[in-house]
Formats: structure tokens, C-alpha cells, sequence
């Protein structure tokens, strides 16, 4: 399925209620337009991924918060929660690992559908990825505000750091660029 516009909660919403409610297809996968994919990266998801054990596995890709600098500094977009409003990136990056996270962009992500039931009897009646207003830090988008409910109906989210894809912005954030980015930092 393919869904557009610019109101992103609400489109992703559609898709997943769509999915949930219009088909029988155990797994689904979530990938934003400007995500490279590869089979390599599907087929660790797909090998990591566990309807009881890891009914939600999320790829990486890189994400950066200074996208107007020269060059952009990249971070991985799977986080652990500091409080309400504040998440911390998962960085450094472990190496091919298959790790537990608290939340991850939506760019990259399998999941499978007994989510559904588990989400829609917490929060009844409620669009799973409603933002949370605020303004600056307060804001929290529809992909962050997704984890959260998850964490909060007790399912669990993993990351799979060897799943590793190309995000296309002024140039592509990958695996190189984060690498090159970061040990340039280093004091010799």
C-alpha cells in the first residue's frame, strides 16, 4: 500500500487501520519513500522479527537534527526515553546487534498484527499515532507518540543494528557517512 500527504499521523493511521481491518497479512513493513531498502536489510528483519518474542523490529537509519550545517550530524533514529518529552539516541551504534529500544522512527519497522488487538484495548476508541502538541522539545511526532503507546500496552520493540539503510536528504545518511562523521571527531 502506498499512502501520501502531508499529514503524516493521520495518513499512517489510515494505513494502519486499513491493514487491520481490511486484510489478513500477518507482517507488515513500514518504509518511508527516502529510505534506500536493500534484501539484505528485509531479510535480517524478517530472520529477527518473532510474532511472541519481537513482534516489532525496526531497521536503521540515520537521522539529523542540524539538516541546515554544512554537513549534517548523523544519529541513529532508535531511542531510549528520558522522560515525557525527552529521548536519547541510541549512540554510539552497537555493531550487528539485535538490541531493545524504546522507540525508533517509523522509516524502517516490521511489525505484525497481534499489535493491533494489544494496542486497540489500551487505547480504545484513539488513533495510535495521534501527536502529542507542544511546542520545541514539547512536541512529540506520530512515530515517537506510536512507541510510546506500544511500550505502554507492554509489547516490546527491538532494533536490528546490522539492518542498516541508505536515508536520502541532501546526501545520503548511511553507515559510511555516520562512521566518516563521527571518528572525524576524534582527537588523533
Amino acid at each position: 500500500m502506498n499512502v501520501q500527504g502531508n499529514q503524516i499521523g493521520k495518513q499512517r493511521q489510515i494505513l494502519f487501520d486499513n491493514w487491520a481491518d481490511s486484510t489478513d497479512i500477518d507482517w507488515l513493513l513500514w518504509i518511508d519513500s527516502d529510505v534506500s531498502l536493500s534484501i539484505d536489510i528485509v531479510k535480517k528483519l524478517w530472520d529477527t522479527a518473532d510474532k511472541d518474542l519481537r513482534p516489532i523490529v525496526s531497521g536503521i537509519y540515520f537521522i539529523s537534527k542540524s539538516t541546515g550545517d554544512v554537513l549534517m550530524q548523523p544519529f541513529p533514529a532508535i531511542f531510549k526515553n528520558i522522560d515525557e518529552h525527552t529521548l536519547q539516541y541510541i549512540h554510539p551504534l552497537p555493531e550487528n546487534q539485535v538490541i531493545e529500544v524504546d522507540s525508533a522512527g517509523m522509516g524502517l519497522v516490521l511489525m505484525h498484527r497481534s499489535i493491533v488487538s494489544k494496542l486497540r484495548t489500551k487505547f480504545p476508541n484513539q488513533s495510535v499515532f495521534a501527536e502529542k502538541p507542544g511546542i520545541g522539545k514539547d512536541f512529540v511526532g506520530e512515530d515517537i507518540a506510536f512507541f510510546r503507546k506500544v511500550k505502554e500496552a507492554g509489547i516490546p520493540i527491538h532494533a536490528h543494528t546490522g539492518a542498516i539503510a541508505k536515508h536520502i536528504k541532501r546526501f545520503p545518511l548511511d553507515m559510511n557517512y555516520y562512521v566518516s562523521y563521527w571518528n572525524s571527531l576524534k582527537p588523533e
